[in-house]
């Protein structure tokens, strides 16, 4: 069985998760794989290690390539997100005969939305998160839909003697992954300036995206101390090992699934604090393996305790650790995604015409991702210049007039949005364990 992978690029989780099934299909099995990667890599970690496994790929393809690949692939495997390249490329073939499973690296709970025209097709619809079936527009008559988690923790270190700080209340706190717009809470900010001093600064790693914007607000709060950027790092894991908390507050309405960057923390015994969100509810199980939240009092309260009891911390720890080691390995994720292959080979090839999916022009692309079909312009991602937002869009098709219209207009409400931001008032100094709030 030859399967075709088709992304737009290599990085962050989409990298490693393919990484993982293609390497371990490599070292030995029936499946064999190819990938196509639309974008020439930022950064070749993933490439590198698929190529040497031995599976084919090819960068930026042209039309013929492409083709030709997919009429060779007994299935083709789209991994989707709201990337301009995917539509680009299949819009661009024409009717073609394939058998289709996508793998959806977005929840479509909110922004971005899997776009509705692949309901009812033939195509197998995995999601990388349970909390994508609450969505239930994908449950047309007949559709074959699964869950398989693109998280794996192989590549961690073993698991790390875990024992509560000497000092009780010293607590090293970090955040790992984006700092998008598009990802982080609103309030995230105001949500760490809840910490208590002797437990600051929040360390936070991942590409410094919107630093500045950060700083300006951790300021404005008089809080100038609070956050410290350490940007990518090479030894992620060595990094977490000297963590005790991850402080995770993300937006209710993010589009992330397998969060990668939460299970590979709790691998390393941090214990998480996340929001009651979708994705996070699936993988943190409150009270045992971390705390789930409602609010910035119940994130100040579940802080407190963990600072104030370092034997609860550090048991929390160990089953955090033992779960996430158990359920996110690359064999799991092989096993479960082979399964999927051998339903859908039951299939006969079937006709595509992916305009009937995402529309006929590059704006029709951008609007079936968006939540309700609308530009969405108010949404916090409009701001980003990538993470397939209109400004993305409109780089990959300069001359497409609703992208350029789209686009001034999220800038023109933006300005008019700045106009009118006022600072927060200075916040007092130094909570501590056992202070009135």
């Amino acid at each position: 069985m030859k399967v075709l992978h088709i992304t737009p690029h290599l990085g962050g989780g989409v990298g490693r998760a393919l990484s993982c099934l293609i390497r371990r299909a490599e070292a030995g099995g029936s499946v064999r794989h190819a990938l196509l990667c639309l974008e020439q890599p930022e950064k070749r970690q993933a490439i590198d290690a698929i190529a040497a496994a031995g599976c084919p790929v090819t960068v930026a393809p042209t039309l013929a390539e492409a083709q030709a690949a997919i009429d060779e692939a007994d299935i083709v495997q789209v991994e989707l997100w709201n990337h301009p390249e995917i539509p680009r490329l299949l819009c661009a073939l024409g009717p073609s005969a394939m058998r289709l499973l996508t793998w959806c690296h977005v929840s479509g709970l909110g922004g971005p939305r899997i776009p509705p025209g692949l309901s009812g097709t033939p195509a197998a619809i995995v999601f990388t998160s349970p909390c994508s079936l609450q969505g239930g527009f994908l449950r047309a008559a007949g559709q074959q839909v699964a869950v398989v988690s693109s998280a794996s923790v192989d590549h961690m270190p073993a698991l790390p003697e875990m024992m509560p700080r000497p000092v009780p209340d010293a607590m090293r706190i970090g955040y790992v992954g984006t700092l998008d717009f598009s990802k982080l809470h609103p309030d995230f900010v105001d949500f760490l300036a809840e910490l208590p001093d002797e437990s600051l600064p929040v360390h936070l790693y991942g590409d410094n995206t919107n630093q500045e914007a950060l700083e300006a607000q951790c300021r404005a709060l008089g809080r100038p101390g609070l956050l410290r950027f350490h940007g990518h790092v090479s030894d992620i894991a060595g990094e977490l090992a000297k963590l005790d908390v991850l402080a995770y507050p993300l937006d209710p309405a993010h589009y992330g699934t397998a969060e990668n960057a939460l299970v590979e923390a709790m691998a390393m015994g941090v214990v998480p604090v996340v929001l009651d969100n979708p994705a996070e509810r699936c993988i943190v199980s409150d009270g045992e393996t971390g705390f789930v939240v409602r609010d910035k009092d119940g994130f100040r309260a579940a802080l407190r305790r963990l600072l104030s009891d370092p034997e609860e911390r550090a048991a929390m720890a160990r089953r955090a650790a033992v779960t996430v080691r158990a359920r996110y390995t690359a064999r799991v994720m092989e096993e479960e995604m082979n399964a999927q292959y051998r339903m859908l080979l039951r299939q006969q090839r079937a006709p595509f015409d992916f305009h009937t999916v995402f529309g006929q022009t590059p704006g029709d692309w951008y609007l079936s991702f968006q939540p309700t079909g609308d530009p969405h312009i108010g949404a916090p991602a409009t701001a980003e210049a990538r993470k397939g937002s209109v400004h993305h869009f409109l780089a990959k098709f300069p001359d497409d007039p609703d992208l350029q219209g789209w686009a001034d207009e999220a800038l023109a409400r933006r300005l008019v949005a700045a106009s009118f931001a006022r600072p927060k008032p200075a916040r007092r100094a130094g909570m501590r364990v056992g202070a009135r709030p």
